[in-house]
């Protein structure tokens, strides 16, 4: 994982007199914001056991970061649709049911199954990472991909910061706008570029 602090060469130039500490900030809510936006990061979650009669897992993401939402997931090899809208008919009318699942929610903590799995066996899942509100930094290939991006994000929040030497709205807005442009231009990059290939799951011994 690489510090905020590896960001500062392209990033306290431009920030005569601010703190280190609200540049760490700026830059993990841009990195935060940018992850949600064009869910880049994506990592396969280890295989979790199912037990019949229970729905919700929570997740065991990386060090530092926390989860997103679902991309894909499925149970024993089964495809199942991921829909973090709980509000949805076809959800909601299943929610208190036993059976085979085909939906999974994300929540922040944790994936629940609808309906509830009348049956053992092993959910695979490719979830989408950010990091999480304490992280001291992000993921190596994040880095490496999207620094200028995130630096975008960064500047714009602190340029916008009132009454300080490197208060410049102007400038915030440019920043702003190449956060927006880059960030726009990853998601598209990745959705492109993601292979449908069945998901890995470990294999595990039941008990």
């Amino acid at each position: 994982m690489k510090p905020w602090s590896d960001f500062y060469d392209l990033v306290m130039p431009e920030l005569p007199g601010c703190p280190l500490v609200m540049a760490d900030n700026a830059l993990r809510q841009s990195a935060i914001s940018f992850c949600e936006q064009a869910l880049a990061w994506r990592w396969d979650h280890p295989g979790i056991p199912v037990v019949a009669g229970t729905a919700t897992y929570p997740f065991t993401p990386p060090a530092g970061a926390a989860v997103h939402g679902i991309v894909h997931a499925a149970l024993d090899g089964r495809k199942i649709t991921s829909n973090t809208g709980e509000s949805d008919i076809g959800v909601a009318s299943w929610r208190d049911q036993s059976g085979t699942p085909a939906y999974i929610l994300g929540g922040p903590a944790a994936a629940t199954l609808v309906p509830n799995p009348d049956a053992a066996g092993i959910l695979a899942m490719t979830v989408a990472l950010k990091p999480s509100s304490s992280s001291a930094g992000i993921d190596d290939t994040q880095f490496n991909e999207y620094r200028d991006t995130i630096i975008h994000g960064a500047l714009a929040r602190l340029m916008l910061s009132p009454k300080k030497p490197y208060t410049h709205a102007q400038l915030a807005t440019y920043h702003q706008q190449q956060f927006s442009i880059g960030t726009a231009a990853a998601g598209l990059r990745v959705a492109r570029s993601y292979t449908r290939a069945p998901l890995r799951t470990t294999i595990m011994t039941r008990i």
